[in-house]
């Protein structure tokens, strides 16, 4: 204890965290934060912040002996995942899953393997070998995508359009992969979905499943991730035809408590997923869930560190399923490449009704080098409304506002979404 209160560390301190280190506080932890960034924004909020990463473990343990912690979270960090594991398993501290659980999540081809064993739709792959043999190109189907089994934010990622793109694309993969593996998988042109739980004592709630839209240029370059808009439009479908299969393999897994999200494809009547982790987004759709729901999984996470329970099953189960009665929006600003030099219209769209909350992820000052990651994602707004129309109307009303310039006074927001088409007609 510190000053007569348990401490919560907490690892990664993006501003999507502000809230989630506010709010621990107000329940009256002493609360440390740590990740390499000196200036990182939830920090400012925290009682203590060290300046460690997430992944140096060894560090952490013995910083966190010295200071008494009491409890460790990672909330919506991607790469936290297993360091948390680590760190928890090192100081006999609560945590969610152990190494098994988190294996298999932060890695896709133990997840694949999962899919598989409980019929639960992936993506269809090509078996190369370890020496990746450019002889067995031949007997690709070309476009492909490849990546790293263990990568994450979309880095290590190519589409492959013919044979003679896959040896930079392999390269490229191969850097990103700590466990120098990969994956060859068959590109699908279909609708992009997200699927998400949290559990509580091996019981699974379904949170949130979300339309993922993409960003493109209009040359057709992916820009990245686009605007997710909740329901999906086929989660009937997928409570018909899938969910049962996934709460199957997840509780076979071996998750007990958390939260957990699957991204995949609608293809054509069948889910096919190919993203897991055992986490909740960085996104802070929590916030989406907590809307519709009253229940806030970043609290439970809270919670689950201090005490090791999630709390009380009757209250977390209000969460299952709620999202089909709240049209939400996670709405994407997209941005090309240069330097950023203003943002405008971030505090007039904030008071906008039915926005409840909003993530700033640059800054003035930051250079955006290519596309195809989270790096080309500027800002974020949560949107949580009663009806679809009401949702479609709050989206154009906060573009129309919001305006990012670079240095050479053009703007640089790509492709907004298009609501009233994606989701009225």
């Amino acid at each position: 204890m510190i000053n007569g209160k348990k401490v919560l560390l907490v690892l990664g301190a993006i501003s999507a965290m502000n809230d989630i280190v506010k709010n621990a506080r107000e329940k009256g932890y002493y609360v440390i934060v740590t990740d390499y960034y000196e200036n990182s924004p939830a920090k400012k909020y925290a009682d203590e912040c060290w300046t460690i990463s997430i992944d140096d473990v060894e560090s952490i343990v013995k910083k966190a002996k010295e200071r008494g912690v009491d409890g460790v979270m990672n909330y919506c960090i991607d790469p936290g995942q297993k360091p948390y594991q680590q760190i928890c398993e090192k100081l006999d501290l609560p945590c969610v899953a152990g190494f098994e659980q988190f294996d298999i999540m932060t890695n896709k081809d133990k997840f694949t393997q999962c899919c598989k064993e409980f019929g639960v739709g992936f993506i269809p792959e090509y078996e190369i070998n370890e020496n990746y043999n450019d002889a067995e190109w031949e007997n690709i189907e070309y476009p492909v995508i490849v990546k790293p089994v263990d990568g994450r934010a979309s880095k290590g990622i190519s589409l492959c359009k013919r044979k003679e793109d896959m040896a930079d694309a392999i390269k490229y993969a191969m850097d990103n992969s700590k466990r120098k593996k990969i994956k060859v998988e068959k590109y699908l042109d279909c609708p992009e979905i997200c699927v998400k739980y949290v559990a509580c004592d091996g019981e699974f709630y379904l949170t949130t499943m979300a339309d993922v839209y993409k960003c493109y240029k209009p040359d057709g370059t992916k820009v990245y991730l686009g605007t997710q808009t909740y329901p999906s439009k086929y989660m009937d479908e997928y409570l018909e035809t899938t969910h049962k299969n996934v709460l199957n393999m997840l509780k076979s897994i071996g998750i007990k408590n958390g939260a957990t999200s699957m991204t995949g494809f609608y293809d054509n009547g069948v889910f096919r997923f190919f993203d897991p982790s055992l986490r909740m987004g960085g996104a802070q759709d929590w916030c989406i869930a907590n809307a519709a729901s009253g229940v806030d999984i970043s609290d439970c996470l809270t919670d689950f560190a201090m005490t090791g329970s999630m709390g009380s099953q009757e209250v977390i189960k209000k969460i299952d399923m709620a999202i089909a009665k709240k049209p939400s929006a996670l709405l994407y600003f997209d941005i090309g490449v240069g330097t950023i030099a203003s943002f405008e219209g971030v505090e007039e769209a904030t008071k906008i009704s039915n926005v409840t909350g909003y993530h700033v992820c640059h800054s003035v000052g930051d250079t955006i080098k290519g596309y195809g990651t989270s790096d080309n994602v500027a800002i974020r707004f949560i949107v949580s409304c009663n009806t679809t129309e009401d949702l479609v109307e709050t989206i154009e009303k906060v573009q129309k506002v919001i305006k990012i310039s670079d240095t050479e006074g053009n703007n640089m927001i790509i492709s907004p979404f298009e609501a009233r088409k994606n989701l009225l007609i």
